[in-house]
């Protein structure tokens, strides 16, 4: 089974215009799929190849922009749990689909679970999405009878006092002077 990589390394011989022998079927393969817009020139930059989930080799337009490819599976995920198919979906969003399609864990992602359970990150070199499990953390440890009747002791083992406040905090009212330069500064910072 040839990879990803290997196609991808052939394209890009082709595009320098230096194939070796063993790439020559690689780009007989590759140039059956290609349209009349798409030449060598351009690969990776208007034009990428991938090996889809069912093994086939296709190819797709690469996508650099994070925020239009999350709101495409933020809208992919809702269409999934409401049980209605992406056909209203244009070039463009089912070109992202088939891109994150092609990354998602079988039987752990699934499209009604994005954002939830995994979620897509983008390289900023290579331009290439990358799809991530979330872990569930906790962020606070499980509050234990030991650890409350440990904070009821002070530093030196006796019972933990609290300390009584002697000094009440009292406000005044701000005088004329002060009441004019808040306005002041209210008007400033609201005024742009």
């Amino acid at each position: 089974m040839t990879t990803r990589s290997e196609y991808r390394n052939a394209c890009f011989r082709a595009k320098k215009n230096v194939l070796a022998d063993k790439q020559l079927p690689l780009i007989e393969e590759i140039k059956v799929l290609m349209e009349p817009h798409q030449h060598w020139s351009n690969f990776s930059v208007e034009w990428d190849i991938m090996i889809n989930k069912d093994k086939q080799l296709s190819i797709i337009t690469p996508e650099s922009n994070y925020d239009y490819a999350h709101n495409t599976l933020l809208e992919a995920s809702l269409l999934f749990r409401k049980d209605i198919p992406f056909d209203d979906f244009d070039d463009r969003q089912m070109n992202i689909v088939n891109i994150i399609d092609s990354l998602m864990l079988d039987g752990v992602m699934t499209w009604g679970n994005y954002n939830k359970v995994w979620g897509i990150a983008l390289d900023p070199v290579t331009k290439q999405f990358s799809t991530l499990l979330y872990k569930e953390t906790k962020n606070q440890l499980d509050v234990t009878d030991e650890m409350i009747k440990a904070s009821m002791k002070d530093a030196d083992g006796s019972a933990f006092t609290s300390p009584k406040t002697e000094t009440v905090l009292e406000a005044n009212p701000m005088d004329v002077a002060q009441q004019k330069a808040f306005e002041e500064f209210l008007a400033k910072k609201y005024a742009k």
